[in-house]
């Protein structure tokens, strides 16, 4: 359940990446995350060791955005809300649901990923209406997600395929290996943007979705980070992360 273009070199030069502890440094905003959720968060870069995904690319463009360096605070995911709350890291992305436990130790932004499961199928064929009409397909689903969860629910073990990216999954649909992928939104909705044979359906799904942890007040951080996820989506790049890290295949970078 993953390098950087978001500016000229003057801004890649200024928006540090570093592992470590969390100590105060007035000009860096301290990203508090846990690389153990692919394709969101996850060791690799050049050396294998860095922390690397979807979310960190993220946090980089709002740490530019704060004209701050960013500076990664990595710990296991049951530390990051009370060292946010301690004052050790700035904010917490971690494929993080903001329920009810987690809203009252941090603020959080809107979901700045839409984790609620699509459907897809081929275009051409009977169209299901509701949940019910998807079980007994035979599904591909991503191990770890949302939508994957909501698959075991439909679908029996033998009828699963659990594959590791979206486009794995629509492969497989494509190839009639499967009657039914069952995506994150985001992914779905690139998917059958890229492959006109495919058909999104939207079931009422429970909404599911991922938001960036503040320490609780800090209004300034959250509307910079509203701000930041609002110039992503509009000038093309928060497109371009969905392609390089969570659909399964790179697309040419945006300079």
């Amino acid at each position: 359940m993953q390098k950087f273009w978001f500016g000229a070199a003057a801004v890649l030069a200024g928006v540090a990446v570093l592992a470590g502890c969390g100590r105060k440094d007035a000009n860096a905003l301290r990203l508090g995350t846990d690389a153990k959720f692919p394709p969101f968060e996850m060791r690799g870069g050049a050396t294998g060791a860095d922390v690397v995904g979807f979310d960190v690319d993220v946090a980089r463009a709002i740490a530019a955005n704060a004209g701050k360096k960013l500076k990664i605070v990595e710990m296991d995911g049951a530390r990051l809300l009370p060292a946010l709350a301690d004052g050790q890291v700035d904010f917490v992305m971690a494929a993080l649901a903001p329920g009810d436990e987690n809203r009252d130790r941090a603020d959080f932004s809107e979901p700045y990923y839409d984790a609620t499961p699509a459907a897809i199928i081929l275009a051409g064929g009977p169209i299901p209406q509701t949940k019910e009409e998807l079980k007994g397909m035979r599904t591909a689903a991503v191990a770890g997600t949302p939508a994957y969860a909501a698959a075991e629910e439909l679908a029996s073990a033998d009828q699963l395929r659990a594959v590791a990216t979206p486009l794995a999954a629509v492969v497989d649909l494509m190839n009639s290996q499967v009657d039914l992928a069952l995506l994150d939104e985001p992914p779905a909705t690139l998917l059958a943007e890229r492959f006109p044979e495919l058909m999104v359906l939207r079931p009422d799904f429970a909404p599911a979705g991922y938001g960036v942890a503040v320490r609780k007040g800090d209004t300034n951080l959250l509307a910079t980070v509203a701000r930041t996820v609002a110039e992503l989506k509009a000038d093309g790049r928060y497109k371009q992360l969905l392609e390089r890290w969570v659909v399964g295949q790179p697309e040419p970078v945006k300079e």
